[in-house]
């Protein structure tokens, strides 16, 4: 059981006295030295007593200002992020409104029309095609919260496979080359190894953040140019890397943006992300892809200047001899 304050002080005092008393006598000396030694040495412990409380009461005072610091920084950062899930679940709920009400005006129209019997069957094909192209619509962005919840909760398992470098490209090529020529964009590929190149790593995974990057890069880019770089290169000690890197010359992001891009429940100036749809996870998705995969993801970009994004993934194994092939579309 430990000791009060003033108790552990007692007994200071005590062992201070009798210690007095013991040189005293042990010298030959009266009682008026041992008595005079004793005050001397209660003297010294009531100084040293009042020092230890106070540097005790200067220290928990320290600790409470810091405890008090550490609660008004938590308290803003929960207000923070309370309003960010609130803007997010607003801009989530908007984003699934409208691939809905898509879905429900045309189902209504097509519906209509074929009871009165007023539908062509071009009418019919249009329509069928826009409601399904709103439900393709919907489901991504389903698809892209339960990515997220799922990389959140840690649930995501790296399935490490062997296969074609130039495999990857030409899925993302035959996705993305659509997307870019609506708007006018140019899409270039870099391919600094032979496709040839057998790697080993989640294919699935890399695949889905260089659609997250290539898609994000069309949607900020009008009549500009989109570039995939793809090589592999040595990492000294460890195991080799492929080394993705996704850039366009769209509107570009200032300092301010750059520091959030990454967060989930973050959205960019209202008019901007009226003038560009999208939930805002892609990116987020992309970031925690790269690092389930042990990989990094990084962003420069100036404003009216593009934006570049650079992703390294370790790989297990690489083999077929380095070459230089370009792509474009």
């Amino acid at each position: 059981m430990p000791l009060a304050p003033w108790h552990r002080v007692a007994l200071l005092l005590l062992g201070v006295v009798f210690a007095s008393a013991a040189i005293a006598l042990a010298f030959g000396s009266g009682w008026w030295l041992a008595a005079l030694a004793g005050l001397g040495g209660i003297s010294v412990a009531l100084a040293w007593y009042s020092w230890h409380e106070r540097a005790q009461r200067e220290e928990l005072q320290r600790h409470l200002v810091d405890l008090e610091r550490e609660l008004i920084e938590a308290r803003a950062a929960a207000t923070v992020a309370m309003r960010a899930k609130s803007a997010f679940l607003a801009n989530m709920s908007h984003e699934l409104r409208t691939p809905l009400n898509t879905i429900i005006g045309y189902s209504e129209l097509l519906h209509e029309d074929a009871q009165e019997g007023a539908l062509s069957p071009e009418q019919a094909i249009t329509r069928l095609q826009r409601i399904r192209e709103a439900a393709g619509q919907l489901l991504s962005l389903i698809n892209d919260v339960l990515d997220l919840a799922r990389l959140e909760a840690g649930e995501v398992v790296v399935s490490r496979e062997r296969w074609p470098l130039g495999l990857l490209i030409d899925e993302v090529q035959t996705a993305i080359a659509p997307l870019a020529n609506m708007h006018s964009n140019r899409l270039s590929i870099d391919l600094a190894v032979d496709p040839a190149t057998i790697i080993e790593v989640d294919r699935a995974k890399v695949r889905q953040i260089l659609l997250h990057l290539l898609q994000n890069a069309v949607k900020f880019t009008r009549q500009g140019e989109i570039r995939l770089a793809v090589a592999i290169r040595d990492a000294g000690e460890g195991p080799a890397v492929l080394s993705l890197s996704v850039s366009d010359t769209g509107i570009g992001m200032s300092r301010e943006q750059l520091d959030v891009l990454f967060e989930p429940f973050v959205r960019f100036d209202e008019a901007l992300t009226q003038r560009h749809s999208g939930a805002g996870i892609s990116l987020a998705i992309a970031q925690r892809l790269c690092m389930v995969m042990g990989g990094t993801i990084a962003a420069t970009s100036q404003p009216g200047k593009g934006a570049t994004f650079l992703v390294t993934i370790p790989l297990v194994a690489a083999r077929a001899p380095l070459a230089i092939a370009v792509n474009e579309q």
